[in-house]
């Protein structure tokens, strides 16, 4: 396996720009050049669609219909083929899924957690995942396309220098991405106070439903399993709300989490509003919820941290 392969970084790759004298070019000479600028080379969709075959318009938008999926599964794709026709360029690469490296603070290849794992069956693991491709075809206005309209092309499709996948996945990934940059973490305006479990004051409440989680067949496949962390916010009703991602976990288990219905709390204790120990104050309050994910039981653990 290529290193480059497993070289994942969030700022999109550099999208190639030509000079004027570069649109006389023929079409044989910019596939080529095409090539040299991104094969082997990982490009992140500004959208995460699913499926084997996607079709774009030249201003970006899908044509027909695809689903959008996890940004750890299908966002992001190392290409290995590549070919400009007359009104369309075709990309064919290999899907990168993506796990969550805790030590780390970053993701990586699920091709090298294998490498890494002595997880059973590996050697055919592996080969699902790397059968795991996607042929991209991009519309273009012209038979006879000139480099600015092949990179305005790409560009629609793909992230541009200067943007980053944070902007474009959902919002209770917004902590997540916070963290890592050093930013205060933020979180959804309450017209109530939010309080935050300390020992002695702010005591969580009681759990009283906790159903199975949806697991993704990436994380099947891999036999992989751990932890990811949520910060929630628990309502007067005993309801989860502001669902965020503190610490995630990849293979689009974060995804299929927070969409879930994966906690229910007791909305008061002893006549208290939930959470507080003692005294009256808010309604509601804030906690960070430990889910681990068990895969050889497919269900959620759920310890208040």
């Amino acid at each position: 396996m290529k290193a480059n392969r497993n070289a994942l970084l969030f700022v999109p790759m550099l999208l190639l720009f030509w000079g004027p004298a570069a649109q006389a070019l023929s079409l044989d000479d910019l596939e080529e050049q095409l090539k040299s600028d991104y094969l082997d080379k990982i490009l992140t969709l500004r959208h995460s669609y699913k499926g084997k075959h996607l079709s774009f318009r030249s201003d970006g938008s899908v044509s027909g219909k695809s689903d959008l999926g996890p940004w750890t599964v299908d966002g992001q794709i190392f290409v290995e083929r590549i070919k400009l026709g007359d009104h369309h360029l075709q990309i064919r690469g290999r899907r990168i899924c993506l796990v969550f490296n805790s030590k780390t603070n970053s993701y990586y290849d699920v091709l090298q957690w294998l490498a890494e794992s002595d997880v059973d069956g590996r050697d055919k693991i592996e080969r699902a995942f790397h059968e795991k491709e996607v042929e991209i075809e991009i519309a273009l206005d012209s038979d006879q396309p000139d480099a600015q309209a092949i990179s305005a092309a790409m560009g629609a499709v793909f992230l541009k220098p200067g943007e980053s996948i944070e902007d474009l996945v959902p919002g209770f990934w917004r902590s997540y991405f916070d963290r890592i940059a050093g930013r205060p973490l933020s979180s959804e305006k309450s017209a109530e106070p939010v309080y935050t479990v300390k020992p002695g004051e702010v005591s969580p409440p009681h759990q009283t439903y906790s159903p199975d989680p949806s697991f993704s067949d990436d994380a099947r496949l891999a036999k992989y399993q751990g932890t990811m962390v949520v910060s929630v916010v628990i309502d007067r009703a005993g309801q989860a709300r502001d669902v965020r991602i503190v610490t995630p976990i990849g293979l689009g288990l974060d995804e299929n989490a927070v969409a879930g219905k994966f906690l229910e709390v007791s909305a008061c204790d002893e006549g208290r509003s939930p959470g507080l120990s003692a005294g009256d104050g808010g309604s509601v309050f804030q906690f960070v919820l430990n889910l681990v994910l068990d895969l050889s039981c497919e269900q959620f653990a759920t310890f208040f941290r």
